[in-house]
């Protein structure tokens, strides 16, 4: 990972920025069908690439998990959709 990389990631965490990621990927996932990393942000409108780090970081704390394969709506792609894990 390149330094301007970890600063930027360091910059959204100490902003809070992360925090209300986080939360506005939740909401959304506890009112739809398990989604792709790209459908989560063109439902939020946040980029594809905070989005991957707020799934990978969810998904390291057991707050997501990845469900049954299936195609993505925009790319087509076989792609592993996440949920909320069983029990929040």
């Amino acid at each position: 990972m390149r330094l301007t990389s970890k600063i930027a990631y360091r910059n959204i965490i100490e902003s809070g920025k992360a925090d209300s990621q986080k939360y506005l990927i939740i909401r959304l996932l506890k009112t739809e069908e398990p989604l792709s990393r790209r459908e989560i942000s063109q439902a939020t409108n946040i980029e594809i690439g905070s989005v991957s780090g707020r799934v990978n970081e969810m998904l390291k704390l057991g707050i997501l998990e990845e469900a049954k394969m299936r195609r993505c709506m925009f790319s087509k792609k076989l792609i592993k959709p996440v949920r909320l894990s069983e029990g929040l």
